[in-house]
């Protein structure tokens, strides 16, 4: 096992955002060189995603090296079988919306190898945990569909590579500390199955019954996810209270209930997050009596209430 603190001294996270920067090309970084420049370092982004490519089409094992190189220690491929492994072969259909049940038997996995919330944040973790998972050859329809986009990016290098690294271990240079939860599925699989946990056992508290499977499937849908992410950790931090979070997810649960499980619109979700970490600008949320609490979250989701908010 290796502590956050290995994973620094292996490779700090300076160093895992100049790699994935060199392998992407940021042009808003490099609008003000020279066109002279700005070629040389195209054709230097160019050079190392045919490197990718060429791992890619090699196989496993190549992506794994591929991956390995990205730390400066010669020794980190000795150190893969300290990462926890998977607990079986993945297909890409899995891959592409995994599911509670396997959410939780990655979960298991990671949490019996003694996974913190400090590593699960670190995009550096995941891509090393793929260089062990892609290397044990756990992803039996190719890392090329899984991964990289498949046919879809098969003729663009860029779109391939960005696809690759959002996959593998988020994209943070691009697109924010939220990729490694939102983009990188097993990551995002440990991060849900974890949410739905504590959401049940807070509600079990309150008295209310939601089961982890209810909580789940509240949170798999990627506009909930995403928004729920991006929420708390960019925007609204009172959310992170366990009693926040927990009211917010059974205010959705019995939303879906009443209409017929359909999806709830991305607004109504942010202004449900809204209403309820207003709550948390005044008084503790462990303080807040429950039913003021519930209640603020399930009034949030009328859409006559919010459209009265917005206007």
């Amino acid at each position: 096992m290796i502590s956050h603190a290995d994973l620094d001294a292996l490779i700090s996270r300076t160093a895992f955002r100049d790699w994935q920067s060199g392998l992407i090309y940021q042009g808003k970084r490099h609008k003000s060189q020279s066109e002279a420049d700005q070629a040389a370092i195209q054709r230097d982004t160019a050079r190392r995603q045919q490197v990718l490519a060429e791992a890619i089409a090699s196989g496993p094992h190549a992506v794994r090296d591929f991956l390995c190189r990205m730390a400066s220690s010669s020794g980190v491929a000795a150190l893969l079988d300290d990462l926890p492994a998977l607990p079986r072969p993945l297909t890409e259909a899995e891959m592409a919306q995994t599911t509670l049940h396997v959410d939780r038997e990655v979960s298991d996995v990671l949490d019996d190898w003694g996974i913190t919330p400090m590593l699960a944040g670190e995009s550096s973790f995941w891509a090393l945990c793929h260089a062990r998972w892609i290397g044990d050859e756990m992803f039996p329809d190719g890392v090329a569909r899984v991964f990289a986009g498949g046919e879809k990016t098969a003729s663009d290098s860029e779109a391939m590579t960005r696809t690759f690294l959002r996959r593998v271990c988020g994209l943070p240079v691009e697109r924010g500390n939220t990729s490694v939860i939102t983009d990188c599925a097993l990551s995002t699989a440990w991060w849900r199955f974890r949410l739905a946990s504590e959401v049940s056992d807070t509600l079990v508290n309150e008295g209310e019954a939601l089961t982890v499977a209810q909580a789940h499937r509240v949170l798999q849908g990627s506009v909930v996810w995403e928004t729920f992410v991006l929420n708390m950790i960019r925007r609204l931090a009172s959310l992170n209270a366990p009693r926040a979070r927990a009211a917010v997810v059974l205010a959705l649960h019995e939303h879906s209930l009443r209409n017929g499980g359909r999806s709830v619109p991305r607004e109504l979700v942010t202004g449900c997050m809204q209403q309820v970490a207003q709550l948390g600008d005044r008084f503790s949320f462990a303080l807040i009596d429950w039913t003021r609490l519930a209640e603020t979250a399930a009034g949030a989701l009328d859409s006559e209430v919010n459209h009265a908010v917005d206007c």
